[in-house]
């Protein structure tokens, strides 16, 4: 979750600021998180191995790591979109801008209290976490028709429909792959 900020803090200031160099540099992060879970899955499997293991909570923390890495991939994705409009110089209106900063800012938030939730194993912050995305989505489905409304009234390129899109379903990609890593990590605790 921690790095997962970072990525997300180098996309935004690649968002704003046009920097394919903050990009670029976010991205050389996913393989360490990858590398991570390659660590971690090698771990469960040689622990599964072991007579009198719990391979059902084996299996659930093999959720969660292809949860965690579910969101990662939606991270890169995302940072593939976000240079793909840098580099080619795609401009987005203010409230497109507006929107997707809001986004990111909210997503940044759920890294964040993903992070503290996993250390403190506190289900309120998790509840916080579930909360936030169902709301977030709401908000998104209104994002993309008010993008859509704009399209239509020649207030969005063409090029920019897209790419906005493609950012938004990106980034609601990484929080309900965080989410739902969340929700395993607490099924877990209880079922053991």
């Amino acid at each position: 979750c921690f790095k997962a900020e970072s990525i997300l803090n180098l996309c935004m200031d690649g968002f704003m600021k046009h920097k394919v160099d903050s990009i670029d540099k976010a991205r050389k992060v996913i393989p360490t998180i990858r590398n991570e879970g390659n660590e971690l899955r090698k771990l469960l499997s040689d622990k599964a191995k072991e007579p009198y293991v719990n391979k059902e909570l084996i299996k659930s923390c093999m959720s969660i790591i292809g949860s965690i890495e579910m969101a990662v991939t939606g991270l890169d994705s995302t940072l593939q979109h976000v240079r793909y409009k840098v580099s080619e110089g795609i401009l987005f209106s203010d409230k497109a801008v507006s929107e997707v900063c809001y986004l990111f800012k909210e997503t940044l938030d759920i890294l964040k209290t993903a992070g503290g939730t996993i250390v403190t194993k506190n289900e309120v912050l998790m509840k916080h976490v579930v909360d936030k995305y169902t709301n977030l989505d709401k908000i998104v489905k209104g994002y993309e028709k008010g993008n859509e409304e704009r399209l239509i009234n020649g207030l969005c390129q063409a090029q920019a429909f897209p790419v906005y899109l493609n950012i938004m379903d990106s980034v609601m990609t990484v929080v309900w792959h965080t989410k739902q890593a969340l929700m395993r990590f607490f099924e877990c605790r209880l079922m053991y």
